[in-house]
């Protein structure tokens, strides 16, 4: 075998776990789309459209806490696998009885629930399987992360539109099958690129007290629990932006840029995310984070200023290149510094903490532009996200995330 062709089989994990998370992104993504239309389709029912897809969030959060003992039970890959598979499963379900049994609002709802329960484990398990791709490629695990949050981003920009042809095509329950084939998709390449997970040599702990110790290893290890706190507390300020742009839009008599705008930030987000990626095994972490942090809450505070749809797309996507470090280097520190045993259940517990912030977030967004109005709003929000700086400056666990020397690449 040549030196080229063992290459790239060493790099062949790296494609297969990004093309997952790339399929799986996007998937959940149309999702996401397709099923507030179905139920408006079906029942006729605005509120309960949003109901729906609010009701995801709780189901996702609380799994992926619970989750995490699983993925370390099991093992990541096999985890990765099977809840790829049934939530491929669940949204099947949906076209399936749509043409033969109907569809009532309920059972949307429950299907859709059940889908979200598989969805927290299965990211989780992605992000837990990143250094075993990382050591097998011998890729620098800040690129790996960083890649990953980039095929995120773009996961995230691609499915809307995707989705909407999609609707326009063949309707938003066909357009489901199209989903359930993504999921299916990563689930191949799941299988077939990434090594088979190896076996733990302890015995396992009862379930519940397994969920209670990673909790307690996030909470008792300082730089775990600043990273924690600080991806809390900066998702829940973070939160509220679609809301205060909706209402900016609206009174400007341009709802239709909504999309525009907030695709930007994505844009922004994948572009600093794959160029960070090139250079972040070069770069110091804490000033990278700090700095990071910091412009991102100095540019959110300075839409206030904008009125033209030309600045807010400019300067989200500069808040969005500035944002781009902090999820790769939060994720690196918490996967160095967690014992292989654990892995699954402190990203799975970090994950459920910023998955329920989101929505305090939200809740208070529409209480903030009432009262105080719209820029007055934006200074709270940038004022928030720059808390999270300061908190990431100050916090003792915080003060120093370089790469444990046993991790080095080689």
């Amino acid at each position: 075998m040549t030196d080229h062709e063992s290459g790239w089989r060493r790099q062949l994990p790296v494609i297969g776990l990004l093309g997952a998370t790339g399929l799986s992104v996007t998937g959940n993504g149309i999702v996401n789309l397709a099923i507030p239309w179905l139920v408006l389709e079906r029942t006729g029912s605005a509120a309960l459209a949003g109901l729906i897809a609010a009701a995801t969030l709780g189901p996702m959060a609380l799994s992926s806490l619970l989750g995490g003992a699983l993925i370390d039970r099991w093992g990541r890959r096999r985890l990765s696998i099977g809840a790829d598979i049934l939530s491929g499963l669940a949204v099947a379900a949906l076209p399936l009885l749509d043409r033969t049994l109907g569809l009532t609002g309920v059972t949307i709802a429950v299907l859709v629930a059940l889908g979200a329960v598989f969805d927290g484990p299965g990211m989780a398990a992605r992000e837990s399987l990143r250094p075993d791709v990382a050591r097998t490629s011998r890729t620098p695990l800040e690129r790996i992360n960083a890649w990953g949050e980039a095929l995120d981003g773009i996961g995230n920009i691609a499915a809307p539109g995707i989705g909407g042809v999609l609707i326009a095509l063949v309707g938003a329950s066909n357009t489901l099958w199209v989903t359930v084939a993504m999921f299916a998709g990563a689930v191949l390449l799941t299988t077939f690129t990434i090594p088979a997970d190896v076996r733990g040599t302890e015995p396992p702990q009862r379930y519940v007290h397994a969920v209670l110790e990673g909790l307690r290893f996030v909470w008792r290890t300082p730089v775990l629990r600043g990273t924690g706190l600080t991806a809390m507390v900066l998702v829940m300020f973070l939160a509220p932006i679609p809301i205060v742009l909706t209402v900016v839009l609206q009174r400007a008599g341009q709802p239709e840029q909504l999309g525009l705008v907030t695709a930007m930030f994505a844009v922004g987000g994948v572009a600093g995310a794959v160029v960070y990626g090139i250079v972040a095994h070069r770069l110091p972490r804490r000033p990278v984070l700090l700095w990071g942090l910091t412009f991102c809450s100095l540019g959110i505070a300075a839409f206030g200023l904008f009125d033209s749809v030309l600045g807010m797309t400019v300067l989200a996507t500069l808040v969005g290149v500035a944002a781009a470090p902090v999820n790769p280097i939060t994720a690196v520190v918490m996967q160095e510094q967690t014992p292989e045993r654990l892995r699954g259940r402190v990203i799975g517990s970090v994950g459920s903490m910023a998955l329920l912030a989101g929505p305090l977030g939200t809740t208070a967004a529409g209480l903030l532009v009432e009262n105080l109005g719209v820029a007055q709003t934006w200074l709270v929000v940038g004022a928030g996200c720059l808390l999270s700086a300061g908190y990431a400056a100050l916090a003792p666990g915080m003060r120093d995330l370089s790469a444990p020397l046993a991790r080095q690449m080689p």
